[in-house]
C-alpha cells in the first residue's frame, strides 16, 4: 500500500521515521530520496543524520535542540514537493563481477547445496550464460545501505530484466567478502565476510567498504555507495579480475563515478507504456 499521507513514527527519543507506504515499490523509495534531498537543503537545526530505507526516511536528531513534534512540523511543508519527484541526483558506477566464480562454488560444496548460480538459472528457466547476460543488461537502483558496512539492497530498473530466487531456508554461517548475491527483488553484496542467505552470483573485483580508505573515491566512513546510486554490473574474466583486484589493493583503481540527474518522471512514464 502507498499511503495517501506519510506516517510519522517516533522510533526512540532521538529518532523519527517518515514512512511513505508498506510495499516494495520504487516510487516509495524515490519519495524517500526526494525528502532526504529536501531536508539536506533545508539544514533543519538539530538534525544529525538521515537514513533512507526502501519506504521510509529515518531522522536522527539532537534531543537538546529539537523534538519529534518540532521536526514533524518542519517536515510537513516539504511533503507536497516530494510526493511526485521529477528528478533526483544519482551517481552512476559500473562494478566488475567474476560470475560463476570458484569461491561461490566452494561455498555451495561446503554447505552441501546446489551451486547457487545453477539454482538461480533453474528458478528462472535460463542457462547460466543467460543469467549473466540478463543480470548485466540493466541498471540497478540502490534503495538503502545497511546490514553490514557497505552492504546495499538494489532493484533492477528494467522490469524485463527481472530475475529472482528465494533465500536459503537456513542461512550460511559464512560468506566470503565481496560476493554478489540476489534473493527476492534485490541484488546485494557481502562487503565483509559474514553470514547470509542470499543466492551467490559471483564475486566483485572491487571493494565496497574500506574501514581505512585507501582509494580517493571512498568517503571518510569507508562506505562507497549510498541510496539513490545506480549500478551497472559487468562480467570479467579471471585474469581481468586479478588485474582489477591488484589495482584496488594499491588504492589506484578508478571507480569511474558519474554525477548525473535521474529523470524520475520519464522513467515512471516508460513503465506505464504498454509492454513495459
Amino acid at each position: 500500500m502507498i499511503y495517501d499521507e506519510p506516517v510519522f513514527r517516533p522510533l526512540g527519543d532521538r529518532y523519527l521515521a517518515v514512512e511513505f507506504g508498506d510495499e516494495a515499490n520504487l516510487l516509495l523509495n524515490f519519495r524517500v530520496i526526494a525528502l532526504q534531498e529536501a531536508l539536506e537543503a533545508e539544514a533543519i537545526d538539530g538534525v544529525i543524520e538521515l537514513i533512507p530505507s526502501l519506504r521510509e526516511l529515518g531522522i536522527v536528531f539532537d534531543f537538546d535542540r529539537t523534538s519529534h513534534r518540532r521536526l514533524e512540523n518542519a517536515i510537513k511543508p516539504l511533503l507536497p514537493h516530494v510526493r511526485d519527484p521529477k528528478s533526483l541526483r544519482s551517481r552512476h558506477v559500473r562494478l566488475p563481477v567474476w560470475y560463476d566464480d570458484p569461491w561461490s562454488a566452494e561455498i555451495a560444496r561446503r554447505y552441501k547445496v546446489e551451486k547457487n548460480i545453477d539454482f538461480i538459472a533453474r528458478c528462472n528457466n535460463l542457462t547460466i550464460e543467460q543469467v549473466i547476460e540478463t543480470h548485466t543488461a540493466s541498471d540497478y537502483w540502490i534503495v538503502c545501505v545497511g546490514f553490514t558496512p557497505g552492504c546495499y539492497f538494489s532493484r533492477v530498473l528494467d522490469p524485463s530484466k527481472w530475475i529472482t530466487a528465494p533465500k536459503y531456508k537456513v542461512p550460511r554461517s559464512y560468506t566470503p567478502a565481496r560476493c554478489l548475491a540476489l534473493a527476492g527483488f534485490s541484488t546485494g553484496p557481502y562487503p565483509v565476510a559474514s553470514p547470509g542467505g542470499y543466492q551467490l552470483l559471483g564475486r566483485l573485483a572491487v571493494n565496497l567498504y574500506e574501514p581505512i580508505p585507501r582509494n580517493k573515491d571512498f568517503p571518510e566512513d569507508g562506505v562507497l555507495l549510498r541510496a539513490g546510486d545506480r549500478l551497472r554490473y559487468y562480467s570479467v574474466s579471471p585474469l581481468e579480475y586479478d588485474e582489477i583486484w591488484e589495482s584496488v589493493q594499491r588504492g589506484t583503481y578508478d571507480y569511474g563515478f558519474r554525477d548525473e540527474v535521474f529523470d524520475v518522471a520519464d522513467y515512471l512514464a516508460t513503465l506505464d507504456k504498454p509492454g513495459a
